[in-house]
């Protein structure tokens, strides 16, 4: 109070002189006339100038100086102003104390002898404005008043010349004496503002104060606030009062004694105890505010007051003044009121010492209550004061002052929580109110229950006591207004804690109400439950509801309450409460709460209430429904409402709508608007899917009973559905319009202002609720005008504003399910809601409206399929069988290629099936638009118009409506057949393959494979997927791996499946874990959570921590595979020490990174296999993709878990395992990942036996017991790769089923159900939980005790999908029987390419049915139906075959042919690629070669095609009359890789045949055809006709000798030979014959002097070969052919023929002469040098190609084994042959001249360079050479008859000529003289070598050699010519003119031979000439 008045008077006085407003300036000083007003500080000077003057003048008169000083005031003021209050002058104190004197004179001057009226009246003129006259005293006021602003030192000066006194003075009189006319000007108002802000600041100083209390001024000025207030001046009263609070804030010692000595507080105090009862109580409680705030101000200083004012009974004062407010009837609180009892409050906190009170607190109290002992704050120390409080309470009825009362006690607590103890100890003042509350008014009442409340909100206190007091106030007047808001206050604190719920139990408060409730229930059954009417107050309705909450607020929470109504038979009332609209929303919350005790009787109760309500009664089951949710929260809620047929009930409650959305509606529902109707759908949707959100029990119970099916039915009868499309309706044309998004749809439809039909925009809103329900967000809707959440994305934060929107506060925030979320794919919870949509889909058509139902079905169909984008939707929708939904319910819109939602739903057909779809519905799908088959009449007199009817229509439409989409539906590139497909639904289609076109599109999509595995594409398998993210667990626990048994255990403690014995565990031989995984996401490295392949724990019995004996897992910081073997306990991660700590065991773990080996999105094999050694080693090894990644040394299993070496013998160690994460080690994070086929064999495999588990894939699921190797035979018996016994178990997604663990107790053993159940967290009898088990596919195996399987443990962490895809799928419905019947169906060559690809799809993914199409020889059938379609097949098609066979990634990847029947029946089928157009053969013929050439895959190809008749067909092929020259090239250059890959004489004896087919007869001379000429690509390469036919013998001839001494092939000697041997050497010889073209006789030459380079087969050539072998081993299995035929025909006659291989060669080649090339070949033969070299020589002439070969030649193999004596005997008969041809006459160049010279010199050379060798001396040579130097013209025939005539009857004419030729006499040859140049050199040399003489002599052998038909003459005269040789090379060797030859001369040794020589050489022509012998003897 006082604040606010010094602040009024602050104002009041701010600055009054500083403008004079409408006061003329009198008084101004003077400035010169005309001129500007000077500045601040221009008047600053002129002041100090004239106040200098003024002191000069001192010593003058006073009047003078008087006025002098006056005429200084307008100037100094001026100045002051202009200057905005800043005063810049030297000498302000000596002015301030001059000005001050002068006021004080002229005061004292006014007041002195004067009565107080006159001089209350002098006073006031001499201070007012008095305008033109006499203004001194205003100027010297208002100068006083501008230097008591400045500062203390001026302040000083002017208090210290007595103003303040006089002051003070002046306004006692102008207090106390009023004028008589209270006129009051604005001048008084500034002169008033002006004085008291005077006296304020002069209180501000001490200096000031103590002038005030020079006199008694201020003890009259007191005494006079509180005694003279009838004749007080009102407009003074408020500025004294003002200067008084200020006297008292100043808390000056001085004024505290001056007013205890003067009595001032005693004085007042009498004089308002005289007034307080006759003046109005709010100015008495102004003056005595007054005095006590002299009292509160003092009191810091000095008690003295206080105690004055507490002797001076002020106490009784405040009391008496308090209850004179109580009288007064006010709205609003007076100011000084408030004053007042802030004043009486303080009161409270003075006091001499603390107030003492024990804790004595022994009720139980809040858990933040604490009794505070020290005095913190402020604390209550007078109670006198308090008790004035308390009087005024109870004595007062006023509402304001009472509730101020209040509000003033609850302001002691907020001080200090203490105080309430203090008071409530001592005067039990809130424990007194309680009692007479009733009596207050109604606010007060409420203010008094808030500070009740304030007591357990504010200081955590259980007033029990007072809340007792309460109680019974409501007990002993229940009807009473107070006992309605002591009910409400009592339900606002029974929910602040738990603790009152017991608290009020206990005392009786529930039991009271509950018997209230019961007899109001049953006086409300009696009057019919009629409602009061809504608008009317009803105070008993009102407290009734109050007692209804509070029942409810005692019940949450509380089960020992819920049990207490219960007993009190409540239940029944309170179903009564339901049926009032009033009570109803807490008699709902009060069967909740039961709820929680027997949550299936709130059920029943619901329920039946639900559908016992009658049709108009939807706020009624709006009101359940909304209940009904609240309780759907909890798991025991959702089970009770299975258990009590909940669902029946809902269903039943949509059943009741039916016809209730019709336009009109039904007549029962013509008074419901719609809007109510959807309502009411939502709200039992909502309560559906809460029922079954997260529920697996609910879920599974919902879906095995067909409810899903029953919804969608009810819905349907709703009457806003259309009814189903018939199949004969007519067809609905496409709208050319867009769709909009069906999310914009929903929007519009929950519009106010919708611009769709009643009935259409109640299916969209049906169908956004049903939207929401799939994406598991509907139960979060509360409200029908909420729109839909677009694209069913659960936002978390709308999700949170939705459970925050409730008032009540009573729906919990159900789980966050953004986690769950795909990358931007959305989650579908409920996937039979999204089957529910497809069933309504076609129903949505309405025939008022067609554009707009079209667009909607178009709208909605694009949203499903952008709903199943991601891979796990689409498994999750066919997991639900949204796929037999679709065939089912929508069968028209899929056969119907021009209905609008044909495109969309094949989409979404192909989509799902690409993932899982069951047979019978692929066969549904196939058969869709598939007309009857006609009859076989119908067949023929329509078989024309098949296929030339309508050829040109279009068959876009239906290509377009065929389009299939690759993987998600969006990423360009990721399905490899999209761009196939898209371009080939683009092409025009006959209209009769129409349906084969869309089928073999449709499923082109279907099984095109959807993952790119590095090796070929494969279906992808069933998998177990692990979700960490969502509830960081989820893992498939594996019970009773083994049960290691004491040797008195008791066999039933054991788990397992079987009859042995218990399985033992470690296992003896070591172990081996393998398993298929994939991982889609890994962990974070800050997450750190390890992707768990295997755990296996141990626990001993009777102790109580496992251990974890054996691990496998990723580790996620470097990708690292991880293998242990230590002991560790088995605990959850918070107890578990970080894993950086602990190092592990030396010798126990095994870490390999493996990082590059893993990529995201692809399956893998890991096998980690444990090698048992000796005494406790083992080797671990880990695979990955069948190469190892690491191997160790390590510690292998202990005997024992953890620290025990012993086990008692009555116990039993349980050995079980992990698969992922289990829930001790929960820990959210990203990581997912999908598990296979996983195996546990109890041994070592071998790295074999896992690369074959590696090549049978994932999708395997057997025991490996029955496996066949890849490419054998499936009808031979397989063997298995691991021992039955050895298979510990084998988990497979194919040997899986739900169950219950009461199902596995009865069917398996009671242990596993109890393992299982416990790891599961549900009871072991349960059978409503859905248990999915996976069953060991070992189990029937023999050996010892198995586990039973794997169950999944985690809800949401783990996700089953069982892979049928529909390349699987097609193997149940005839398989390849179905590809070649769309083959069959193909009548253009788009829809063959895409029947082909299907084929293609399909072989490529699924390996059975390749075994399917060889089972019923599909690849023949396929060729078949592909030569009747020839004319269909292009490029596309071909590549597609090629991709079938596996050889189309040449140069990409892998080109190994992998389908052998593609590659035997069709790639290598001739006859059809020979008629096909675009040349496809050239095609055909390229890529086999480019396989066959292959590095890598080649020879694998190459043994294929061996297998598949590849040269036989393709040497077949050159009889074809189409073959064309161009093709030969390629067909010869697949031979030879054939060949070089696949070396196979069979083959090599095919093409020999083929060659020997080419060559002419005998009577045919090829020397005359031209071969270069003949080379018309017009004509046939087979034609025996033309110069081609020698080109193609020629050119397989090169490629036989580039296959046969190729490097590549490395054939050894024994092969070569073999090869030699089946050929035959008349094969070779045939090449060779006199008429054949020489280019064939030089390819055959060089053939076979390239077999006889070996030693043994020229050896066996010599003696003699038998022939014809090329002919018997052709006709090899023509036997089985023929064996089939009724008479074999005569095998021709096979008899032996011996060919002496040389002789028939030389007699042969003696027709080849004249070919430089011949002569080449032999040479290089006869220098034992490959025949391979002779491939860059000179062509030009012989004696070029002889040089290049010495130089070329392989001397080292020559000086190695020597010479080829065959080969220079060839060179001689050739010679000989050469020289006895008759001279032609062509002159010395020609070829017989020149060829002898050549060779002759070659010969010369060769012996030059290799003298010693010993074929110049072999009698062969010898003989030869003899018979070559023998004279001409002495025999007959220069060959041997006999041997001509067998190799070649055909010769023997050309023969006879040559030999008449050589009869007649002729020239001799100019080469003759070289010859026998060359023969004697080669005499001398073998002369002079030492010989042994045992051996035939050279000489002899010369001279014995002649033809066999020589004349006795010719005979002797050839050998006189070597004897006179032999002489004259003797004579010269005699005679020394010859050099000794190598130096033999000089050793004695060589004299002797050259002796022995001569005497030999006397004896021999002795012996040859008779005559010569005697001559020398005589």
């Amino acid at each position: 109070m006082e604040a606010e008045d010094v602040s009024r008077a602050e104002d009041r006085a701010e600055c009054p002189g500083s403008k004079n407003e409408g006061q003329p300036d009198v008084a101004q000083p003077d400035f010169p006339h005309g001129g500007q007003s000077p500045g601040p500080t221009a008047l600053w000077e002129m002041l100090e100038r004239k106040f200098l003057e003024y002191q000069k003048l001192a010593h003058g008169s006073p009047a003078e100086h008087q006025q002098s000083l006056l005429n200084l005031l307008p100037l100094f003021l001026k100045a002051w102003e202009n200057s905005v209050g800043i005063i810049s002058f030297p000498s302000l104190q000596s002015l301030a104390e001059d000005i001050s004197n002068q006021l004080a004179q002229e005061i004292q001057k006014a007041l002195v002898g004067k009565p107080a009226e006159q001089a209350r009246e002098a006073a006031g003129q001499l201070l007012r404005w008095k305008g033109d006259v006499d203004q001194d005293g205003y100027l010297l006021l208002k100068s006083v008043y501008v230097l008591t602003g400045t500062n203390s030192e001026t302040l000083g000066r002017v208090a210290a010349s007595g103003l303040p006194a006089l002051l003070l003075k002046c306004l006692y009189l102008f207090f106390v004496f009023p004028l008589e006319k209270e006129e009051v000007l604005e001048n008084d108002v500034q002169v008033q503002r002006m004085f008291v802000q005077m006296l304020l600041n002069i209180c501000s100083e001490s200096q000031g104060l103590e002038r005030l209390l020079s006199g008694n001024e201020l003890q009259s000025l007191v005494i006079a606030t509180t005694c003279l207030w009838e004749h007080s001046c009102c407009f003074w009263k408020e500025p004294t009062f003002c200067v008084l609070r200020a006297i008292s804030k100043a808390q000056h010692l001085g004024i505290i004694e001056y007013l205890q000595a003067m009595d001032c507080i005693k004085l007042s105090l009498q004089n308002l105890s005289k007034l307080a009862d006759t003046l109005p109580a709010p100015k008495v409680s102004e003056s005595v505010s007054l005095i006590l705030g002299f009292v509160k101000d003092s009191y810091p200083v000095s008690s003295a007051l206080f105690l004055e004012f507490e002797n001076g009974e002020g106490y009784p004062l405040l009391l008496k003044v308090l209850l004179r407010y109580d009288a007064l009837a006010q709205s609003e609180v007076d100011p000084h009121l408030e004053e007042l009892l802030e004043l009486l409050v303080w009161l409270t906190t003075c006091g001499r010492s603390e107030l003492k009170v024990f804790d004595s607190i022994t009720y139980p109290q809040l858990e933040g209550f604490k009794f505070h002992h020290e005095s913190s704050g402020v604390t209550v120390k007078n109670l006198q004061a308090f008790q004035v409080l308390q009087n005024v309470f109870q004595k007062a009825s006023n509402p304001v002052l009472c509730t101020k009362v209040l509000s003033a006690i609850r302001t002691m607590w907020v001080w200090n929580a203490r105080n309430f103890f203090l008071l409530e100890w001592t005067l039990q003042p809130i424990s007194q109110f309680v009692e007479i509350v009733p009596l207050k008014p109604a606010p007060v009442q409420k203010q008094f229950f808030q500070l009740l409340e304030a007591l357990v909100f504010e200081l955590h206190y259980v007033p029990h006591e007072i809340l007792r007091k309460v109680q019974c106030l409501i007990k002993e007047s229940p009807e009473s207004p107070c006992a309605l808001v002591a009910l409400q206050s009592v339900l606002r604190i029974a929910g602040r804690d738990l603790l009152f719920t017991d608290i009020f139990r206990d005392s009786g408060l529930l039991g009271l109400l509950l018997a209230q409730l019961r007899k109001r229930a049953k006086i409300l059954r009696k009057s019919g439950n009629k409602e009061p009417t809504l608008g009317v107050q009803d105070p008993e309705r009102e407290l009734t509801c109050v007692m209804l909450r509070t029942v409810v607020t005692l019940l949450r929470g509380s089960v020992r309450n819920a049990v207490v109504l219960k007993d009190h038979g409540m239940v029944p009332f309170i179903k009564i409460f339901l049926d009032v609209e009033w009570y109803r929303e807490a008699s709902l919350s009060i069967l909740e709460q039961l709820s929680v005790i027997n949550a299936e009787e709130y059920m029943s109760i619901i329920v039946g209430a639900l559908c016992s309500s009658t049709q108009g009664e939807l706020e009624l089951k709006l009101d359940l429904l909304q209940s009904l949710l609240r309780i759907l929260d909890t798991p025991k809620g959702r089970a009770a409402f299975r258990v009590s047929s909940g669902f029946n009930g809902l269903l039943s409650l949509l059943s009741d709508l039916e016809g209730s959305l019709q336009e009109p509606p039904l007549q029962a529902w013509g008074m419901v608007s719609p809007s109510q109707t959807l309502d009411l759908v939502l709200h039992t949707l909502c309560a559906l899917s809460a029922a079954l959100h997260l529920d697996p029990v609910n879920s599974d119970f919902f879906k095995k009973n067909g409810l899903f099916e029953k919804l969608a039915e009810d819905l349907c009868l709703l009457g806003c559905f259309g009814a189903q499309e018939e199949e004969g309706a007519p067809l609905h044309s496409e709208a050319d319009t867009k769709a909009r998004p069906f999310a914009d749809l929903l929007s519009a439809a929950f519009a106010s202002a919708s611009p769709f039909p009643p009935k259409i925009q109640s299916c969209l809103q049906i169908l956004s609720f049903l939207d929401s329900m799939a994406g598991g967000t509907l139960h979060l809707r509360r409200d029908l005008k909420e729109p839909p959440r677009a694209g069913q994305d659960p936002a978390p934060h709308a999700q949170k504003e939705d459970a925050g929107s409730d008032p009540q506060g009573n729906f919990k925030l159900w789980p966050d399910l953004e986690e769950r979320m795909d990358e931007g794919d959305a989650v579908i919870i409920h996937p039979g809601v999204l089957c529910i949509m497809v069933r309504l889909l076609p129903r949505l058509y309405h025939e008022d409206h067609p554009q707009l139902s079209q667009e909607i079905q178009c709208s909605m169909a694009s949203h499903i399929q952008s709903l199943v984008k991601s891979e796990k939707n689409r498994q999750v929708m066919c997991e639900a069988g949204m796929l037999r939904t679709l065939v089912a319910s929508c069968r028209r819109a899929l056969t119907t290629s021009t209905s609008p939602l044909h495109s969309g739903l094949i989409r979404i057909f192909e989509k799902l099936a690409s993932q899982a779809i069951e047979p019978d519905v692929l066969r549904q799908f196939l058969g869709l638009g598939v007309p009857p088959p006609p009859s076989a009449a119908t067949k023929i007199l329509h078989s024309s118009c098949v296929h030339g009817g309508d050829s040109g229509g279009s068959g876009s439409q239906a290509a377009e409506a065929g389009t299939a989409e690759g993987p998600g539906g969006a990423a360009p590139g990721a399905d490899p057949c999209s761009a196939v497909t898209q371009a080939l639904r683009s092409s025009r289609t006959s209209q009769g393959s129409t349906t084969a076109l869309q089928t073999s599109l449709s499923l082109i999509s279907m099984t095109s494979p959807r993952n790119l595995q590095p090796q070929k594409a494969a279906l992808a398998p069933s998998f177990v997927e692990f979700d960490m993210s969502v509830e960081g667990y989820g893992c498939l626990f594996i019970p009773t791996v083994s049960t290691v048994m004491g040797t008195s255990t008791e066999y039933l403690v054991s788990g397992g499946i079987g009859t042995g014995a218990a399985r033992s565990f470690p296992p003896l031989g070591g172990l081996t874990f393998s398993c298929w995984f994939l991982i889609s996401r890994h962990s974070t490295v800050t997450e750190g959570h390890p992707l768990r392949f295997l755990t296996l724990v141990r626990h001993l019995a009777r102790t109580e921590q496992p251990f974890i004996c054996f691990s496998v897992s990723l580790c996620p910081d470097d990708l690292s595979l991880v293998v242990s073997t230590e002991e560790k306990e088995f605990q959850s991660l918070d107890i578990m020490e970080p894993e950086d700590d602990p190092e592990p065991s030396a010798g126990r773990q095994l870490r390999v990174r493996c990082g590059q080996l893993l990529t995201c999105g692809q399956w893998h094999h890991l096998a980690v296999v444990v090698t048992k050694e000796m005494k406790r080693n083992c080797t671990v090894s880990t695979y990955l993709d069948g190469q190892i990644v690491g191997s160790a040394k390590m510690l292998y299993i202990q005997a024992l878990p953890g620290p025990f070496l012993s086990m008692d013998p009555s116990s039993f160690v349980d050995v079980y395992g992990y698969i992922s994460t289990p829930r001790v080690w929960k820990q959210k994070s990203s990581l997912i990942w999908r598990l296979g086929p996983t195996y546990l064999f109890e041994e070592a495999i071998s790295v074999d036996t896992l690369e074959v588990i590696n090549k049978l894939g994932p999708r395997y699921c057997g025991n490996f017991q029955a496996v066949h190797a890849q490419g054998e035979d499936l009808d031979t018996e397989a063997t298995p790769l691991v021992a039955e016994e050895r298979v510990s178990f084998g988990l497979h997604i194919a040997s899986s089923s739900i169950t219950s663990v009461t199902d596995i107790r009865n069917t398996y053993n009671e242990v596993d159900s109890r393992l299982i159940a416990k790891e599961m967290n549900i009871s072991s009898r349960d059978n409503a939980m859905p248990v999915f088990l996976l069953r060991n596919c070992a189990g029937h195996l023999s050996g010892s005790l198995r586990t039973v399987g794997a169950v999944a443990v985690g809800q949401l962490g783990v996700r089953v999908f069982h892979s049928i895809p529909a390349a699987s799928s097609l193997d149940f419905i005839g398989g390849p029987a179905i590809l070649l019947g769309l083959i069959s169906l193909a009548t253009d060559d788009h829809t063959m390419y895409a029947a082909v690809k299907v084929l293609h799809s399909v072989l490529t993914s699924n390996a059975m049915c390749d075994r399917l199409m060889q089972h019923i020889s599909g690849y023949q059938i396929m060729a078949f139906l592909l030569r009747k379609k020839t004319s269909l097949l292009n490029q596309r098609s071909f590549q597609l075959i090629l991709s079938i066979a596996g050889t189309a990634e040449l140069g990409f990847g892998s080109s190994l042919v992998t389908n052998v029947g593609v590659f035997q029946h069709i790639l290598c089928n001739f006859e059809l690629w020979m008629n096909s157009a675009d040349n496809l053969e050239l095609s055909l013929f390229s890529h086999f070669v480019e396989i066959l050439r292959s590095p890598r895959e080649g020879p694998r190809n190459a043994e294929v095609a061996h297998q598949a008749q590849l040269i036989p067909k393709l040497v077949f092929l050159f009889n074809e009359p189409g073959l064309t020259f161009s093709k030969i090239p390629t067909i010869i250059a697949i031979l030879g890789c054939q060949l070089r890959g696949h070396f196979s004489i069979q083959d090599l004896l095919r093409i020999g045949l083929f060659i020997v087919y080419t060559l002419k007869p005998s009577s045919v001379n090829e020397r005359q055809i031209c071969v270069d000429g003949g080379l018309d690509s017009s004509v046939s390469a087979g034609s025996q006709t033309s110069g081609k036919t020698i080109w193609l013998r020629n050119q397989l001839l090169e490629m036989l000798f580039s296959v046969i001494s190729s490097s590549q092939l490395h054939l050894s000697s024994e092969t070569k030979e073999e090869m030699f041997l089946n050929l035959g050497p008349d094969w070779f010889l045939l090449l060779v014959q006199g008429h054949v073209h020489p280019s064939t006789t030089v390819l055959g030459l060089k053939l076979l002097l390239h077999f006889l380079a070996s030693p043994s087969l020229r050896g066996r050539f010599k003696e003699g070969l038998s022939g014809g072998s090329w002919v018997e081993r052709s006709f090899e299995g023509v036997d089985i052919v023929i064996d089939n035929l009724k008479s074999h025909p005569a095998m021709p006659d096979q008899s032996p023929c011996l060919l002496p291989g040389f002789r028939v060669l030389k007699d042969f080649l003696g027709h080849h002469v004249h070919i430089p090339e011949v002569y080449l070949i032999v040479s290089t033969f006869f220098l034992q040098t490959p025949l391979t070299e002779l491939t860059d020589g000179p062509k030009d002439s012989l004696d070029a190609m002889l040089q290049w070969l010495l130089q070329k030649h392989y001397s080292e193999e020559v000086l190695r084994v020597g010479l080829c004596t065959e080969g220079a005997l060839l060179l001689l008969e050739m010679l000989k042959a050469t020289m006895s041809q008759p001279s032609a006459g062509s002159g010395d160049d020609a070829w017989e001249q020149t060829f002898p010279a050549s060779v002759l010199h070659f010969l010369g050379l060769v012996h030059s360079t290799y003298p010693q060798d010993p074929s110049w001396r072999a009698p062969e040579f010898l003989q030869t050479l003899a018979a070559v130097t023998f004279p001409l013209g002495t025999h007959k025939e220069p060959m041997t008859q006999p041997a001509q005539n067998a190799s070649n009857p055909g010769v023997a004419t050309e023969g006879d000529g040559i030999a008449e030729g050589l009869q007649a006499p002729a020239k001799s040859h100019p080469a003759r003289k070289q010859l026998r140049d060359f023969m004697q050199l080669l005499l001398r040399e073998l002369l002079l070598v030492a010989s042994n003489p045992k051996q035939w002599l050279p000489l002899e052998v010369l001279l014995e050699a002649s033809p066999d038909n020589a004349t006795s003459q010719k005979k002797r005269d050839f050998q006189s010519e070597v004897l006179l040789s032999t002489m004259e090379i003797f004579h010269t060797t005699s005679g020394g003119n010859m050099p000794v030859l190598r130096g033999l001369a000089s050793s004695h040794e060589g004299s002797q031979d050259v002796d022995w020589n001569l005497t030999f050489f006397c004896s021999a022509s002795f012996s040859l000439h008779p005559r010569l012998g005697t001559a020398s003897v005589s």
